[in-house]
């Protein structure tokens, strides 16, 4: 059987400010100061160009961290008390050992989290909702901790263009995966919920879709042995939107390997008439995006990828391939210079729009491609577009700045709803 033999171009904003190897070579500069990723990766001479050599200085080379931030840091190492109330916990003296640069970054996710729970939409974040179990977790588990770590630090070098930010996010990820493989050799109850939170966490943090399969493999495991105690792990929440778990005998089903020979999902044939409609509703999407170039981007990207799996959607394509469509998507929230926190703190309905649409996207994936449906891909999306639901309830309808038009919230919700109702279907015949 024929199979994907192209990746689709991801859409994005130009680069006007690149480096000179990557301009040679007419690819996207990420513009990481001193040096870009690509030209790291690649061992490439990275040079920027600076039209006043007298206004040249390193102060690019080095992270700046605020005042505030500094100080509240070493009162948290000294007292071992957050200092976010909200996040105060029993057992505080974790935190005197952990180097301030640690704290640093876990303060920064702390400080997002802070206020998305004042706005009410943390919720709809996948794992942040849950962000004040994991911290709790993080006093008891290195390896939780650094997996925090290193999503704040990822953050933080997209936003910031800084490389200092980058080598701390890759030293912090690979101490997470460390820390992680050691812990799954000696799985118990005492330690499961940090196993499947490092796990789900460090999921949206991988660097390729090889990688992302192989830390799916360790979810799955995790959500396998901890089926017969779901109830008394701190993330039951989490697992009341698996369908899966609604009986002891379609909890067994998680026991599989995802990377193996996939069977076709019960009601598969419905898989098309939902690509159809998630194009269609992309298509409609990006005419109200379209003075937001990052987030149009996006959309466009999404739509293009329903497209490739539409026409291929009753073909055998190989785990790798899909995983390959689905692993943009995966870490929007981390890798994307686009996602801000305090623009969804601000609740506006196109950004709700956006984020239900885009977990709908994934849910439909994951009915056309079995192979990547694996524990809590779907399910923590579903509970988004649930939440996103249940907050904008009320609005009956909005003005949308691009089109000029007026949109009704229910009908432009109508996609993502319908991805919530067909996914559960195709669970509940599994």
């Amino acid at each position: 059987m024929e199979s994907i033999k192209t990746v689709i171009r991801r859409s994005h904003v130009k680069s006007k400010n690149g480096c000179q190897a990557c301009k040679r070579r007419r690819v996207k500069c990420d513009e990481f100061r001193p040096i870009c990723r690509k030209c790291l990766f690649t061992g490439s001479e990275c040079q920027y160009y600076r039209p006043h050599a007298a206004q040249a200085t390193d102060a690019f080379d080095l992270l700046w961290w605020p005042t505030n931030i500094e100080q509240s840091c070493m009162q948290w190492k000294e007292t071992g008390n957050p200092p976010f109330p909200s996040l105060k916990i029993a057992t505080s003296l974790g935190w005197h050992s952990m180097p301030l640069a640690d704290l640093r970054y876990l303060y920064q996710t702390a400080l997002a989290v802070s206020v998305l729970d004042l706005s009410g939409t943390s919720d709809m974040c996948l794992l942040l909702g849950e962000f004040r179990t994991m911290f709790q977790l993080a006093t008891t588990f290195d390896f939780v901790a650094h997996m925090l770590a290193a999503a704040s630090a990822e953050r933080l070098a997209i936003r910031a263009k800084s490389h200092e930010a980058s080598v701390d996010a890759y030293r912090y990820h690979t101490l997470a995966l460390r820390g992680l493989r050691q812990a799954m050799q000696a799985f118990s109850r005492s330690n499961a919920d940090a196993i499947l939170v490092t796990a789900l966490g460090c999921s949206y943090q991988m660097p390729d879709c090889r990688s992302l399969m192989a830390i799916v493999d360790c979810i799955s495991q995790a959500a396998c042995q901890m089926r017969t105690f779901s109830k008394d792990s701190a993330f039951y929440r989490l697992f009341q939107y698996d369908f899966r778990y609604n009986t002891e005998q379609t909890a067994v089903a998680l026991c599989y390997k995802p990377n193996g020979v996939g069977e076709k999902h019960p009601h598969y044939d419905l898989a098309k008439d939902l690509l159809n409609e998630g194009i269609d509703a992309m298509n409609r999407l990006t005419t109200c995006f379209r003075n937001n170039q990052s987030i149009a981007a996006v959309t466009r990207q999404l739509r293009d990828v329903l497209t490739v799996a539409h026409e291929r959607h009753q073909m055998n394509i190989p785990a790798k391939e899909q995983y390959r469509l689905i692993y943009p998507f995966t870490a929007w929230f981390t890798k994307n210079s686009a996602a801000s926190f305090i623009d969804l703190s601000k609740r506006d309905p196109l950004l709700f729009l956006f984020l239900a649409h885009m977990y709908a996207v994934v849910i439909t994936l994951a009915v056309a491609l079995p192979k990547i449906d694996y524990p809590f891909l779907a399910s923590m999306r579903l509970k988004g577009i649930l939440e996103i639901n249940k907050k904008m309830e009320k609005e009956s309808w909005f003005i949308c700045t691009a089109c000029h038009a007026f949109h009704s919230f229910d009908k432009m919700m109508r996609f993502p709803l319908r991805t919530v109702e067909l996914y559960s279907l195709n669970q509940a015949g599994g």
